[in-house]
């Protein structure tokens, strides 16, 4: 070991089964104006209403049947229309419908669903709204008071919403949140959201991109966006830029921070962070993590030139004080590996230029993440290790 000083009733009616049958899963989207701010928030109060029992879906080559329920079903010769009344559920192909009340017009060939609507998709998602207009195929139409939960507690909300070919909807002045409701209170902002004029979502592309954001914490606005965007819930790796980030020291001045994931392959990926200051120049980080069959291993490097080295010199007034270079960087590596159920080995390597390197510029370390190093970080450990666990034994080289 090696120290050193460093850092989510059954339609009866044959005519009407024939018209219905022919309706595929339901989508929508959406046009309205920017509402109030507290409207926007009482949006985001989902009901809490039993899951329907979905029947299971069919192959797509098989023609799946459409079966609706509801306290009361009338036909409309003269305007040729379907009305059905008291809790109505629609089940087709894997999808429900809920709703009060639903028309279906023959003419115009559009569902008309009002009354505590509520859609589950066969993939989990359900969508709330006041009243729903959907195409006959379900891939156009459009929702007042839109709210959409996913399976892993995403949340969004409109005023209205549109959806066109099937993978493309527009929230019009829209809400979007991946915390769950207080209890308390369900009504009060989470911890965090984000409100925006426009929220596009293309479930082709699986991306949320929003225009004119606003993101809130405990309901005050931090940070305004005029264009935002990121990958939706279904999506768990994509290549693209992370949150940026605003720094200052009056080591490095004025600083910001744009790191780029990289998803390489499902089995390792990079991340490069650079880090633009107005007194020391470019701070350039990158990390490279990659799991294998018995465990992972990660690489670090980070460096910098410093243009004001003689900031270190008028404050410390010596030439000897560790910051007083021109290259200041690490290299950093930590592997985890199981050779049995109860046998792992693995490393942890630091090699800083100096011990101060990590504390000037504020930079995390996997060391620090693993709180070996309490406060300041100016300590490291270079090991390789040996670890096996019996019933009443314990191994640590």
């Amino acid at each position: 070991m090696v120290r050193f000083a460093t850092t989510r009733p059954p339609l009866s009616v044959r005519r009407v089964s024939m018209v219905l049958a022919a309706l595929a899963l339901v989508t929508f989207v959406a046009d309205s104006d920017f509402v109030h701010a507290q409207q926007q928030t009482r949006m985001l109060s989902f009901p809490r209403r039993p899951k329907p029992i979905v029947p299971q879906a069919r192959p797509a080559a098989e023609k799946a049947p459409m079966l609706l329920q509801a306290t009361e079903i009338d036909y409309d010769y003269v305007n040729k229309r379907v009305s059905a009344v008291g809790s109505v559920q629609i089940y087709y192909s894997g999808s429900t419908l809920e709703a009060d009340r639903v028309i279906y017009d023959e003419t115009t060939k559009r569902l008309h669903a009002e009354g505590n609507v509520r859609l589950t998709d066969a993939n989990g998602q359900i969508t709330y709204g006041d009243l729903m207009n959907l195409s006959e195929d379900f891939r156009d139409g459009f929702v007042d008071s839109l709210r959409v939960e996913t399976p892993d507690q995403t949340r969004m909300a409109a005023a209205r919403g549109d959806r066109t070919s099937g993978d493309f909807t527009v929230f019009q002045s829209g809400v979007y949140t991946a915390c769950e409701p207080c209890k308390d209170d369900p009504r009060k902002p989470p911890l965090w959201q984000i409100k925006a004029k426009r929220i596009i979502h293309d479930t082709g592309e699986k991306m949320i991109y929003f225009e004119n954001a606003q993101v809130e914490f405990f309901g005050q606005p931090m940070a305004y966006f005029p264009f935002l965007s990121t990958p939706d819930p279904t999506v768990k790796r994509k290549s693209g830029f992370l949150y940026p980030l605003t720094l200052y020291s009056s080591i490095y001045g004025v600083g910001i921070q744009v790191p780029y994931y990289w998803a390489l392959a499902p089995d390792y990926d990079l991340t490069l962070t650079p880090r633009i200051t107005s007194r020391q120049g470019l701070l350039m980080k990158g990390e490279w993590r990659q799991r294998l069959d018995s465990g992972y291993y990660t690489i670090a490097l980070s460096g910098i030139y410093q243009l004001d080295k003689d900031y270190f010199l008028e404050k410390y007034h010596t030439t000897n004080y560790p910051s007083y270079r021109d290259f200041r960087g690490s290299v950093e590596t930590r592997g985890r590996f199981a050779i049995t159920d109860k046998w792992n080995w693995g490393w942890d390597g630091l090699v800083p230029t100096d011990a101060l390197y990590y504390s000037d510029y504020g930079l995390s370390s996997y060391q620090r993440n693993a709180n070996l190093v309490l406060s300041g970080f100016t300590e490291g450990i270079n090991q390789v290790f040996l670890t096996g666990r019996g019933e009443r034994s314990y191994f640590d080289e």
